[in-house]
């Protein structure tokens, strides 16, 4: 698992909080009081408080008159809207990897992922490896705009995945997705920047419509 490093309680409390609304713990709906989750973590409910505003901020809860806070909804819609977004820029900045990213910086992801493909099972390996190659991707864009809406766009597709999925991806999911990985790094040792656009594109199309599958098979209907 990728290792984080915690500037102060609040990104603690935020960061886990976050994790688990994406990885469904907290379902879509749920409420979260305030004091239950100061219990919960051993804090007070200032860091509670600061947490719930800025994944509001990042629209993951939806903060009530009240002042609980109620985890949004998941819903084919939301889901569209998220992967047209990050098709658009994520497409953009490989563009700009694919002429400056050295051959060691692929080499690197290139490691991480053929461990995914050696051990389709470690689920640990396969989100490792996913975070390097898109980072890679994003690596040579300096907007700062750009990098603060992929880093939003990824922690929604990444719910609304494991909400799909009902969990870790299944095995046929990761070989088909480290394929599509191990082709877009080829591409970038040729410096192709056609090449990984059109890789690029074709790997979040085929991700969002095998979520587009699996909400439907899940009998998600917004």
């Amino acid at each position: 698992m990728v290792s984080r490093i915690f500037h102060s309680l609040g990104d603690q409390v935020f960061e886990t909080i976050k994790e688990l609304i994406v990885s469904n713990a907290y379902q879509p709906g749920e409420v979260l009081q305030i004091d239950k989750l100061a219990a919960e973590f051993g804090v007070s409910t200032t860091p509670i408080r600061e947490a719930l505003l800025r994944l509001e901020g990042l629209g993951l809860v939806q903060i009530e008159r009240n002042k609980a806070a109620v985890v949004t909804q998941v819903s084919e819609t939301r889901s569209r809207h998220v992967w047209e977004f990050r098709r658009l820029l994520e497409a953009r900045v490989s563009r700009d990897a694919a002429v400056h990213c050295t051959d060691e910086e692929i080499e690197s992801v290139r490691e991480k992922v053929l461990k995914v493909r050696d051990d389709p099972d470690d689920f640990d390996h396969y989100l490792e490896s996913d975070v390097a190659l898109h980072s890679l991707l994003a690596s040579r864009t300096d907007n700062p705009l750009i990098l603060d809406a992929l880093n939003n766009l990824s922690v929604h597709a990444r719910r609304i995945r494991y909400f799909a999925e009902k969990g870790p991806f299944r095995e046929e999911v990761l070989e088909a997705v480290t394929k599509e990985h191990l082709e877009i790094l080829s591409a970038l040792g040729e410096h192709d920047p056609d090449r990984v656009e059109g890789l690029v594109t074709l790997h979040l199309t085929n991700a969002e419509e095998r979520t587009r599958r699996a909400l439907v098979g899940g009998g998600e209907t917004a």
